[in-house]
């Protein structure tokens, strides 16, 4: 779920990418090097920067009361991934293979009696064919061989593999004012480095989240200072009000057989 450190990393990130688009390996847009991070700045290290040519440009929260909005959306939303995981029958044998994932399910329909295997961390198709076959043979005869199980009498087999849906649920919408300021050691610096962030977040209307949410921004207003009491000292204060949602995320299984009764005929789907 989206907490307000998530929507301050991704302003940071915003930022950071905006003065740095080829990376931090190489020089920033205005020259000079440029730190962004949150919180308030250590004057003593800011004298420091300041002194260097060296940018400060923090995130912080600004010092007004959040905005609840009413949810405006409250549908479970449910995201299947894709199975990478492979089950393929012949004959009488079916062999795994693929790429194994938490929360993948694999089921055999063997004769029309189901068995269920649900993956975990460290599994392979080996073990997942050792696994269904342990549960095969409590009832008939199952011969294992590496990542392919063989039932010598067995009339109707199916395989099939599943992944458990993830569930998202908007619990909760908030917006904050984040302000984002820029120190710096010239007044055209700190012109041309606030330019270039508010082109930035001018430019795009959202921003992502770390829980593959999304952030709207929204401008708020703009605040310069000179500090007469130290000369290296221009500041300029950008603020942008953030509406994100407070999401909830669980786990729900997906079938994978169905019992069809047509006129007391049994099916599995």
């Amino acid at each position: 779920m989206a907490d307000l450190s998530d929507v301050e990393n991704a302003v940071a990130a915003r930022i950071l990418n905006t003065l740095y688009p080829n990376g931090t390996a190489f020089a920033s847009v205005v020259g000079n090097t440029c730190r962004v991070y949150r919180g308030w700045p250590v004057p003593a290290a800011l004298n420091s920067d300041l002194a260097a040519s060296v940018v400060n440009v923090t995130v912080f929260p600004a010092n007004r009361p959040d905005e609840v909005p009413d949810a405006y959306f409250d549908i479970p939303y449910a995201s299947l991934p894709a199975v990478t995981l492979l089950a393929t029958v012949t004959g009488q044998s079916v062999a795994f293979s693929g790429v194994v994932a938490v929360n993948q399910v694999v089921g055999l329909l063997v004769d029309g009696t189901p068995y269920a295997y649900n993956t975990v961390n460290g599994d392979t198709p080996a073990s997942i064919a050792a696994n269904l076959t342990a549960l095969i043979a409590v009832n008939r005869v199952a011969i294992l061989s590496t990542s392919t199980i063989t039932m010598p009498d067995v009339t109707a087999l199916i395989a099939r593999v599943v992944m458990n849906a993830t569930v998202t649920r908007s619990l909760r919408r908030q917006r904050k004012e984040i302000q984002v300021t820029a120190w710096c050691p010239s007044p055209t610096l700190r012109d041309s480095v606030c330019g270039i962030i508010d082109l930035a977040f001018a430019a795009s209307s959202f921003i992502n989240l770390a829980d593959d949410t999304t952030a709207h921004v929204q401008y708020v207003s703009t605040q310069v200072y000179d500090q007469s009491l130290n000369a290296l000292l221009y500041r300029r204060d950008l603020c942008y009000k953030f509406e994100y949602t407070t999401v909830g995320f669980s786990v729900s299984p997906v079938m994978l057989f169905g019992d069809l009764i047509d006129n007391a005929t049994t099916s599995f789907l």
